[in-house]
């Protein structure tokens, strides 16, 4: 790097150059072409007298390459400052960030004009996108830790009793231990689904579904779910071929019931499946309070929770989203007089390739 010349001075030993060669270019062009207009008789030869003043054309020749070197080094240095300072902002805030630190943006520069401002403006653009996914990684890693804690704590109490005589290994606490480790792997199926999903690489195996069919099949798991809850289950479904994931489907309307029976109050869960021209709308309504006003966008963001949530993993709605919008939808909340209802919007046609 220190054998390197700085482009301020490339500029201005370029410019300097380029002045020179102008001034000897021209020069020796007028001599030449005066010669040749001479020779051919086009304009009278000078004066014997005229050799006399040769000294005076070399000086005046070397004055003007002189005075041309000099402005061509003034206009070098002013453009050079012009697109070096800039340049070496972002070059030295992009070191700092390459050190570690995200916060690093670069301050405005009055030389920077045009494509400069442009370049500085996307850097901290990039650095501010940079600085976001690195907090949203250091909080997306403390809230796994904080909900794989619950259940592993748990477990190793329960386990550590059973070695120490406190608790007896009967089918009660084997049962108890079986429902930690489901929530466990429903967890971690959660955030995978959901990290694929952020990164475009949630995998789907496309084929041609009757919707309705497909969550009436499910009746007898969503009864499982809800009776024991208090809920009733009432099923809407108009019939046609959609063609979607059936186990991405399935994934979603489960979590959505899983999230209306830990949330809302017992009611009759209402599941209705509807066509719109070219989309698929699958509703689950239910009876309860629903989302706050300021919340329901939040909602179906990693760990969210509302004020009155306090169980859950705060993946459901965030999975929810992830499956439609990777089928080419959206899901969506909708607060009427009655009922509080999650949509999963989906098209009808699929062009995608089958994973």
């Amino acid at each position: 790097m220190r054998g390197r010349i700085s482009l301020a001075r490339q500029l201005a030993l370029s410019m300097a150059a380029l002045a020179l060669a102008a001034v000897a270019v021209i020069t020796l062009a007028f001599y030449v072409v005066y010669a040749v207009l001479e020779r051919w008789r086009i304009v009278a030869p000078p004066p014997p007298s005229a050799s006399d003043t040769f000294g005076l054309d070399v000086g005046i020749t070397l004055a003007a390459c002189l005075m041309g070197v000099l402005l061509a080094l003034a206009i070098a240095i002013r453009l050079a400052r012009r697109i070096v300072r800039p340049l070496g902002a972002v070059g030295e805030a992009a070191r700092r960030i390459a050190e570690g630190n995200l916060t690093t943006r670069v301050e405005s520069v009055g030389e920077a004009h045009g494509e400069t401002a442009l370049l500085i403006a996307d850097f901290n653009a990039m650095a501010s996108r940079l600085q976001r996914m690195s907090d949203d990684v250091k909080v997306w890693n403390a809230q796994i830790a904080h909900e794989l804690r619950t259940p592993l704590t748990i477990l190793r109490g329960r386990l550590q009793g059973v070695k120490d005589g406190v608790f007896v290994l009967d089918e009660k606490l084997v049962d108890d231990l079986m429902k930690q480790v489901d929530g466990l792997a429903r967890l971690v199926e959660d955030l995978r689904s959901v990290s694929l999903a952020d990164s475009g690489r949630l995998e789907l195996m496309f084929s041609d579904v009757d919707l309705a069919a497909e969550v009436n099949d499910m009746r007898p798991i969503l009864t499982s779910m809800l009776t024991p809850a208090g809920f009733g289950l009432e099923l809407v479904l108009q019939p046609a071929i959609v063609r979607v994931d059936p186990a991405r489907i399935r994934q979603a309307i489960i979590a959505l019931v899983d999230n209306a029976r830990r949330h809302a109050d017992p009611c009759t869960l209402r599941i209705v499946v509807e066509f719109s021209d070219q989309t698929a709308v699958i509703t689950v309504a239910d009876e309860g309070p629903g989302l706050a006003e300021g919340f329901r966008e939040d909602a179906f963001t990693q760990f969210a929770r509302g004020e009155r949530i306090s169980e859950g993993s705060g993946l459901g709605l965030a999975v929810v989203r992830g499956i439609a919008r990777a089928h080419g939808g959206d899901a969506t909340y909708l607060r009427t007089s009655s009922h509080s209802m999650f949509r999963i919007s989906l098209p009808k046609s699929q062009s995608a390739n089958v994973a």
